[in-house]
């Protein structure tokens, strides 16, 4: 009996999940390198028109999931996240500070825009949540962090034409503005 494609497609599923529960803990590993090579290499050798494509193709994939699979996505990440090691981290976070460096100022110009509606678009729930995190964040950075940031902020705002300055000023206006009376007589130390 010849099979339909989808039903070879299925068994072949099959198949390769039998295989990967199979495997040992070595194996795996091994697979696992080899592929991040192979996937390595791929994306290098992309023309720009097939990057820009990809990354086409992952903003609609996106878009179009439930809010349930957001949601699963998100945990999913969460979860990868905390299971990195230290090393790792620091690869990423290396990996973060040279992506965003190679962006253009229209990237990100479009990057600020999308973080500023995604913070627009959150419940007071989250905004709280987030303010937890970064405040979290900032008492455990070392000394050193703590000093590294206080440098690069001293650059930005050296670097700052005279427009983002007035629009910083204006935007501190209002966040003052908007504080309750206590908020106003707790000291607040400017960034």
């Amino acid at each position: 009996m010849k099979l339909s494609p989808e039903e070879r497609k299925e068994r072949k599923r099959e198949s390769n999940k039998r295989y990967l529960q199979n495997m040992t803990e070595e194996q795996k590993e091994k697979r696992k390198e080899t592929t991040k090579e192979y996937s390595k290499r791929y994306r290098q050798n992309m023309t720009e028109g097939q990057k820009e494509e990809r990354k086409e193709y992952f903003k609609r994939y996106r878009q179009n999931m439930t809010e349930e699979q957001k949601e699963e996505r998100k945990e999913y990440l969460k979860r990868r996240y905390q299971n990195l090691t230290e090393e790792q981290k620091e690869e990423l976070k290396e990996n973060n500070k040279r992506r965003y460096q190679n962006m253009t100022e229209g990237q990100k110009e479009e990057r600020k825009e999308y973080n500023k509606r995604r913070y627009q678009n959150m419940t007071k729930e989250q905004k709280e949540e987030l303010k937890e995190y970064k405040k979290s964040r900032y008492q455990n950075m070392t000394e050193e962090q703590k000093e590294e940031r206080k440098e690069y902020n001293k650059r930005r705002l050296q670097n700052m034409t005279e427009e983002q300055k007035e629009e910083r000023k204006e935007y501190y206006k209002r966040r003052y503005q908007n504080r309750t009376e206590e908020q106003k007589n707790k000291t607040i130390t400017p960034h």
